[in-house]
């Protein structure tokens, strides 16, 4: 039996690293009072292809359960928080701030650093629309990178000036959002097959190509402004009030007015967050998203941790080596070997019993692989006087021990 493609065993180093990863990441969200949720693997297919993007739905594992009913398993997080935060927690004062992990499953081709079962970990702030709401939500970000040691550069952008200037073209959302998946694609046949296609002269392909290639520090939003040339634009560029904050902050970035993200739920500010070569993060605003899904209109800005792809940027913490091994010489001894063990991890204590009944001197050798550092040594002369012999692994020496004092 083989496992599925796109999908990993793990163990080891790896699966440490992926521990120490989590423990970061929930350890920030709680210093910044997220509160953390959980919702269900699968979900209603509705609820991922309302606004998740043509791309994910084309990955969903989809199907039907024994009722009829149209299912998938969750492709992201966002959309099940934000159906929770719509059935449960609607009333909450706002802001509401919420944080998750958990798998997550998309059908697309594996290739270093992407399968198809991944986990994923982010948080959400709901019900603030102010610039200081997704400037939080970065330097939180940043912090986790930081105490990860993880050299992570961030790019940000905003979408309103590239959605201004399409919809200046006639260009509906439907095909905005294909636009910009192409351009968030990378794949730069398919962009221009879709510039090709746009209702608009050569000029203003120049302008939108001129748009999508704006990249640099802060001047970059007056080039977006002077370049698009619409009211609308310039009144809802709030980019320099976040750059404002992250600057204060001592976070440094890039501005990229061509950044896309992948789904289709975004509206204002977007944010990346990239290591050797690759995303580990990514996230913006999507104020419209908890209405398309149902519930009143409620701004939202939100970010995603790929787990994975950091676990690889981090050194692995050691594998804890048992404190004690307790040895009996016979298997007489090993009920009594038991109950030392467990008083041990009561206290607290890394314990473990030699459960193969190896000779003592096989058990010693046996215990020296594991870096245990005492062994306890459990034989029927010492249990007559009630004595253990408690052997110090890294010195060598030892010493008899009175049972009732051992603990």
């Amino acid at each position: 039996m083989q496992r599925p493609k796109g999908t990993r065993d793990l163990f080891g180093p790896e699966l440490l690293a992926r521990y120490r990863v989590l423990e970061v990441l929930r350890g920030t969200f709680r210093r910044y009072c997220f509160k953390e949720v959980e919702t269900p693997v699968f979900e209603y297919l509705e609820l991922f292809t309302v606004k998740s993007g043509q791309t994910i739905v084309n990955q969903l594992y989809s199907f039907k359960d024994k009722s009829g009913r149209d299912l998938a398993l969750r492709p992201e997080l966002t959309a099940p928080v934000m159906r929770l935060y719509i059935q449960k927690l609607r009333s909450e004062p706002k802001p509401v701030k919420l944080c998750y992990t958990g798998n997550c499953f998309r059908y697309e081709e594996p290739q270093a650093g992407r399968w198809r079962q991944f986990l994923q970990a982010g948080a959400e702030i709901i019900g603030s629309s102010l610039p200081s709401s997704d400037a939080e939500i970065i330097s939180m970000a940043d912090q986790v990178f930081t105490e990860l040691g993880i050299r992570a550069e961030l790019v940000v952008g905003h979408l309103l000036p590239l959605r201004s200037f399409l919809s200046s073209l006639g260009l509906d959302g439907s095909q905005q959002d294909r636009l910009l998946r192409a351009i968030d694609s990378g794949d730069e046949q398919r962009l221009q097959k879709e510039l090709d296609s746009l209702p608009a002269d050569e000029t203003d392909r120049n302008r939108l190509r001129e748009l999508i290639g704006l990249r640099g520090g802060r001047q970059t939003i007056g080039k977006a402004r002077e370049l698009v040339k619409l009211p609308q634009a310039t009144r809802g560029l709030d980019l320099a009030e976040v750059l404002d904050i992250i600057e204060d902050l001592g976070i440094r970035y890039t501005v990229n007015l061509g950044l896309a993200r992948g789904l289709d739920y975004y509206t204002g500010c977007v944010f990346e967050f990239y290591a050797g070569g690759w995303q580990v993060a990514g996230g913006g605003r999507y104020d419209n998203l908890i209405e398309l899904l149902g519930g009143e209109p409620t701004p939202a800005v939100g970010i995603g941790f790929g787990v994975d792809r950091m676990a690889r940027f981090i050194e692995p913490p050691e594998e804890d080596a048992p404190e004690f091994m307790i040895l009996p010489v016979s298997r007489e001894e090993m009920g009594l070997c038991m109950k030392i063990a467990r008083e041990l991890r009561l206290k607290g204590r890394r314990a473990e019993v030699e459960l193969l009944g190896r000779k003592l001197s096989k058990g010693l050798e046996f215990a020296n692989t594991r870096g245990v550092r005492k062994v306890i040594i459990v034989g029927k002369r010492d249990l007559q006087h009630g004595m253990v012999t408690v052997r110090d692994m890294r010195s060598g020496e030892q010493k008899t021990v009175r049972l009732e004092e051992l603990i």
